[in-house]
């Protein structure tokens, strides 16, 4: 059990470490902000780029990938923006394990998310939501 002192010697420690992290938060938004992930499809026809958050900014389609037809290019396009984020989130862990500490909590809690992502589940869920509003058209 820590006396009076140490106590407040503590205290002024979790203070210093505390200001330490909020001073570099801007460059972690900053960072969150201009991360990109990049992904191009296997027959080199589609391009995706993705924000931090998975968010597409950025898609390049050739004349090649539209000839395989609709059901493809949706395939194709879903499995590129998913590496691109996967791509994305890997970069998001080492860029903020860098600037915070790979033991700091949000370092921690994206590495937790990109560990635990579960492309295949996503991509499926949006083909089959991508069908159904296509089958309303």
């Amino acid at each position: 059990m820590l006396d009076a002192d140490g106590t407040i010697a503590q205290v002024e420690e979790d203070v210093r470490l505390n200001d330490e992290r909020a001073a570099r938060m801007p460059a972690f938004e900053a960072e969150m902000a201009a991360l990109r992930g990049v992904a191009t499809s296997r027959s080199r026809d589609i391009k995706v780029e993705v924000d931090a958050s998975g968010r597409i900014t950025g898609l390049e389609l050739t004349e090649q990938a539209m000839a395989g037809g609709a059901r493809r290019l949706a395939r194709e396009i879903l499995a590129t923006a998913t590496a691109a984020e996967i791509q994305a989130k890997q970069q998001a862990v080492r860029s903020v394990g860098q600037l915070l500490g790979d033991d700091d909590p949000i370092t921690v809690q994206l590495r937790t998310d990109a560990e635990n992502y579960a492309p295949a589940k996503k991509s499926t869920q949006v083909a089959s939501k991508t069908t159904q509003i296509g089958a309303r058209s």
